[in-house]
């Protein structure tokens, strides 16, 4: 089944100009039209106006309530509001008047925290500095420079020499610690400073000139703790006179902004409504389904206001109209281009074949069963709030996280969840688990003990044995995918309107199917010479029926492009080859495994360490080799037979509302 769009109408609402807010607001809570500018006819009889003053007003108190959020404390919202009115909403935002309160709390609350953190650097000084046995105070001369330095204890001897030479002009206190040694360095005015400036550049010295303290160290600093208990105690009385400023006003906040935020956005689209004296009028898309309730909703609140629904040519935007499992997948439509909308939308097919190309590819129980857990675990830590993943070793957390963001890894761990558990269904009929055959002493017991007739080799299906049926199957799939790109290509030309590219897509058919069936034909050793028998002629009455009908439909570049037919239907024997390459790699991985556990214990340890590290980098593989390669083969070998994308995404007006309710109720037409 595969499903478009929705399907999309453009539409045009003309009415009394001094309805044009409601109709605005009821656009808005519909949430369901996208508003485009006004043909080019229609616009040269309008203007467009701008109601300064309301715009003004809203966006003032829009900011006075954003300004107020951000200082007051978070308080919970368990109501919602409605406004009626722009005016209700305005009178009841002045209402609030707590903003001189407010904002000399908070001026007095970053003071003190900016007293508090100049208190706590000097208090690290001071212990740091603590061998200074005087005063703090007598450092501070007026004839003299006083800092505090840090150096490298390998350097202090070199710098202490070069300072003996200006012994008179500098005075020196220092301590050796773990990791610099500390300095308290005088110089005076004899000093000279570029002297001082050589000395620190060459011996990598970090000075700070000794900020005002007063006091030894020891009382200096009991005294700045005090003056630190000090301040947190009056942060903590503004914040608590914030709290009860917050509990009373908050919830009457947060609704009036987010009310604020809507009626601002509304605004800007009034002001740029087409208006004449007394009409107005707008243009947009609105899905198909909607139509009936927009019309029902403006003969509901407005009075005069017309709705008609206009012949276009035009593509319309995109909207997406998926199952609800399928609705991640979206995203790789998106990455490849998102379908215009009144083609194909190939989300459906992309979310059916991608997992079992996915799983086909991997084809282990044990490396599905491992990306099935990992791909859940993603999805719990990202969407249960925690989004470190330390458990992670840190060259591939960092790696994961350069290319994905934790939203982007829970959409792919989605999509691979399905096709690990095809690859441990397959795993299962292949016998493989990382590798090993348990099937096989399964199966032994289980035909011993209720007499059934299991495969005594464990498998139902050994994809090394039965490779040239791999491979037959493959090249079936190809076929199947290519000839129904190629249908919907042909239908999608149809309704376009372009018969000469529909012709040419069956002759591309023609001429595949024409050289699968002569190549399946020789592979069984049968005569395809059409002088001698009928069926040859039927194989070569496909291939050139084919052709014609390519070069009638598409011309000469269809006859060159010959060659790319059969490389898109033999592209997916790598299907086969990717599961090959895995399935022989964990073979080798396990053949040295148990070859190391009949020699001594070092050989045991260093096969255990070549069996674990072996089959993390297979999984790691497996996670993006068949991902890319599945990927490939639906976006290469058959979007490219029907798809041509370059859509625009549909973008309705509206808002996600959190603390107000809508300002209509709008219902459905009721037939």
């Amino acid at each position: 089944m595969v499903l478009k769009p929705v399907p999309m109408a453009r539409i045009a609402v003309l009415g009394l100009r001094n309805e044009r807010q409601t109709v605005v607001s009821i656009l808005h809570d519909l949430n369901a039209v996208q508003l485009e500018p006004l043909s080019k006819d229609v616009a040269s009889l309008m203007r467009n106006e701008r109601e300064d003053g309301e715009y003004r007003q809203v966006s003032d108190q829009l900011l006075r309530m954003k300004s107020l959020k951000a200082v007051l404390p978070p308080a919970q919202v368990t109501q919602c509001q409605r406004f009626g009115s722009v005016d209700q909403l305005l009178e009841k935002a002045r209402a609030i008047d707590i903003d001189s309160k407010v904002a000399s709390l908070e001026r007095e609350k970053e003071s003190l925290l900016t007293q508090l953190k100049e208190s706590e650097n000097h208090a690290k000084l001071v212990e740091e500095f603590s061998f200074f046995p005087e005063d703090f105070n007598v450092l501070q001369l007026s004839s003299a420079h006083s800092y505090f330095g840090r150096i490298d204890p390998k350097n202090f001897a070199g710098f202490k020499q070069a300072l003996d030479v200006n012994s008179q002009d500098a005075f020196l206190y220092s301590r050796e610690g773990k990791d610099a040694t500390q300095l308290i360095l005088v110089t005076f005015p004899n000093f000279p400073p570029h002297a001082l400036s050589t000395l620190v550049q060459e011996y990598n010295i970090k000075l700070e000139a000794v900020p005002k303290l007063k006091g030894k160290a020891a009382e200096l600093g009991q005294s700045l703790k005090n003056k630190q208990s000090e301040i947190n105690q009056k942060i903590s009385d503004i914040d608590r006179q914030l709290s009860e400023i917050s509990s009373k006003h908050y919830v009457d906040i947060a609704c009036i902004e987010e009310q604020l935020e809507i009626e601002n956005k509304k605004l800007e689209v009034v002001d740029n409504l087409g208006v004449t004296s007394d009409s107005f009028a707008l243009e947009g898309w609105i899905p198909k389904p909607k139509v009936d309730q927009l019309k029902a909703s403006f003969d509901s609140h407005t009075k005069g206001t017309m709705l008609f629904v206009l012949e276009t040519d035009e593509n319309p935007p995109t909207m997406f109209d998926n199952p609800k499992r399928y609705k991640l997948f979206e995203a790789f439509i998106r990455f490849y281009s998102l379908p215009s909308g009144k083609e194909f939308d190939p989300t459906l097919i992309f979310g059916t074949f991608f997992p079992i190309f996915y799983g086909l590819m991997i084809g282990d129980f044990g490396y599905g069963l491992v990306i099935l857990l990992v791909s859940r675990w993603v999805i719990r830590r990202v969407e249960g709030g925690k989004k470190n993943f330390n458990i992670m070793p840190t060259p591939l957390r960092k790696f994961a996280l350069t290319i994905l963001k934790p939203r982007q890894m829970v959409k792919l761990a989605k999509a691979m969840t399905p096709g690990a558990i095809i690859a441990m269904g397959l795993g299962f009929v292949f016998n493989l688990y990382f590798g090993f055959h348990p099937n096989v002493y399964l199966f032994s017991y289980l035909n011993s003990a209720f007499g059934l007739h299991l495969p005594a080799s464990g498998a139902f299906f050994d994809p090394i044995i039965g490779l040239r049926k791999l491979l037959l199957i493959a090249g079936y799939i190809g076929l199947g995918m290519v000839t129904f790109g190629l249908v919907l290509g042909i239908l999608n030309t149809i309704r376009e309107g372009e018969k000469k590219h529909a012709i040419g897509k069956v002759g591309w058919i023609l001429f595949g199917w024409g050289v699968v069936l002569t190549g399946l034909a020789l592979l069984h050793h049968q005569h395809v010479n059409p002088v001698h028998h009928v069926q040859g002629v039927g194989y070569v009455g496909l291939m050139l029926a084919g052709i014609g009908l390519m070069f009638y439909g598409e011309g000469v570049r269809a006859i060159m492009e010959l060659p790319s037919i059969v490389s898109h239907i033999l592209s997916y024997t790598r299907l086969v080859g990717i599961l090959l390459a895995s399935v022989i790699l964990a073979d080798v991985i396990d053949f040295i495994f148990i070859k190391t556990l009949h020699h001594s214990i070092p050989f045991i340890i260093l096969g255990t360490m070549i069996i674990f590290i072996g089959h993390i980098f297979n999984i790691i593989i497996g996670v993006f080799e068949p991902g890319i390669q599945g990927a490939r083969l639906i976006y290469v070998e058959f979007f490219s037979k029907f798809y041509h994308g370059n859509g625009r995404p549909f973008r309705p007006f509206g808002s996600s509302r959190r603390y107000t309710y809508e300002q209509y109720e709008l219902k459905a037409k009721e037939k």
